[in-house]
């Protein structure tokens, strides 16, 4: 799973196409591994038939050259326009994001998140590079915006019931495919010492959660599937075992490991969320800053083969130089044309 994926798991918004720039980082480096020894030894050989090093660069560039390019340079444009825009982000911000993600995902421990974003294609580093560009890109597009109290107080009218919290729980799950396994499992909960993470391990088949002791994240009750289990997590006090219970997807045993009433926001307790939301309501577009972005750069494609790359960084024409110095633009306005004599009545 890609940072784009992950984040649109979680509900986070993420303005830049981070899937693209990591596909381009995966391809970049294949290439400079392989240009580092390009030449005519194999990569593979096939039946006798060898694959050579530099036939298999010259098909990467081909096949994803251009796109590859064109996201690294639209990566430095970035950064070079939140530099000269002043901009700074710290690395407390990106920390506390990550640690959102974290608890979003449920991950217990430091290693239990990194275990969870490798199984999601995803390492702790490339998360980390990834929230920095697209926490840029945000930055950038809503650097203009204006942002009054009384704007605030009326976008959290308007849009109050998002901020509240509905009743959410923490569960942990042992799924298994039949009955008799899901007694087993609350027999073995049911002794002296007993831990429902090693329990888990060992009878648990949820790939979701079996390997971090089937701990789920914290849901809302109305957002915890199979449906089936709504109703009886709902009413379940912090501790409780439940189950076995038989659902469309298998036998569960549960145990509530954390409840969370609902709350009714204030606009004080939402005012970091409204402030987000509503400065992202009014950010320039992506494609729009971009598009300005690109204009405002200045580019050249060195490489033949990416020429036509040039049409998308064409930004203002450059004045002609001359002896060294450019020479002014001056736009002599055409001679005005004397006016007609005016037509003589009954004419």
């Amino acid at each position: 799973m890609t940072f784009a994926a992950l984040t649109k798991e979680l509900k986070f918004t993420v303005p830049f196409p981070t899937k693209q720039i990591g596909l381009a980082i995966f391809l970049f480096g294949c290439i400079l591994i392989v240009i580092a020894g390009c030449d005519e030894k194999p990569v593979a050989v096939v039946n006798g038939d060898r694959i050579t090093e530099k036939e298999f660069v010259d098909k990467l560039k081909e096949a994803f050259g251009e796109r590859v390019l064109q996201v690294m340079i639209d990566q430095q444009i970035i950064e070079d326009a939140f530099e000269k825009a002043g901009l700074v982000l710290s690395e407390q911000e990106i920390a506390a994001r990550i640690e959102e993600i974290q608890r979003e995902i449920g991950a217990p421990s430091p290693q239990a998140f990194q275990d969870a974003l490798a199984a999601r294609g995803m390492t702790l580093e490339k998360l980390r590079e990834d929230l920095e560009l697209s926490t840029k890109v945000t930055m950038l597009a809503t650097k203009d915006v204006v942002v009054t109290e009384e704007q605030l107080k009326q976008f959290y009218e308007e849009n109050k019931g998002r901020y509240d919290k509905p009743l959410r729980v923490k569960i942990s799950e042992i799924v298994t495919p039949g009955q008799q396994q899901a007694e087993q499992a609350l027999a073995a909960l049911r002794k002296e010492g007993a831990s429902f993470a090693a329990v888990a391990g060992q009878f648990s088949v949820s790939p979701a959660t079996r390997q971090y002791g089937g701990q789920r994240p914290i849901t809302p009750i109305d957002q915890i599937f199979p449906m089936e289990l709504r109703e009886v997590v709902s009413d379940a006090e912090e501790g409780e075992i439940l189950g076995p219970m038989e659902t469309q997807r298998g036998w569960y045993v549960l145990q509530i490991e954390q409840r969370l009433p609902a709350e009714t926001a204030t606009f004080e307790s939402a005012k970091e969320q409204v402030t987000e939301e509503f400065k992202g309501s009014r950010a320039v577009p992506l494609d729009g800053l971009l598009r300005q972005l690109r204009q405002e750069a200045v580019v050249k494609i060195v490489a033949p083969e990416f020429s036509e790359m040039s049409k998308i960084y064409a930004g203002p024409q450059e004045l002609p130089e001359f002896g060294g110095q450019q020479s002014p633009l001056v736009i002599t306005p055409e001679p005005a044309q004397p006016a007609p004599p005016p037509t003589g009545q009954g004419e």
